[in-house]
């Protein structure tokens, strides 16, 4: 019994952090995660988060197959 509070307890104290605000997509658009605020101390978005981004510019782009994956079979 102890250990289902226990546990009950812990996840409902999860939630979403991160280490720095500019690795939030909320604040993308603020001005301190734009150039050339962010980059003195390597805090801009694409330094922070690449994989996020990539996927956030290309969300609506249908991925382009190359040549090498047609040849795969």
């Amino acid at each position: 019994m102890v250990r289902v509070i226990l546990l009950t307890l812990l996840l409902v104290s999860c939630s979403d952090m991160y280490r720095y605000p500019c690795q939030n997509p909320d604040n993308w658009d603020h001005k301190v995660c734009k150039k050339p605020y962010c980059s003195a101390n390597g805090t801009c978005p694409e330094d922070l988060t690449p994989y996020e981004k990539n996927i956030a510019a290309t969300n609506n782009k249908q991925p382009a197959i190359s040549a090498a994956a047609k040849d795969c079979k």
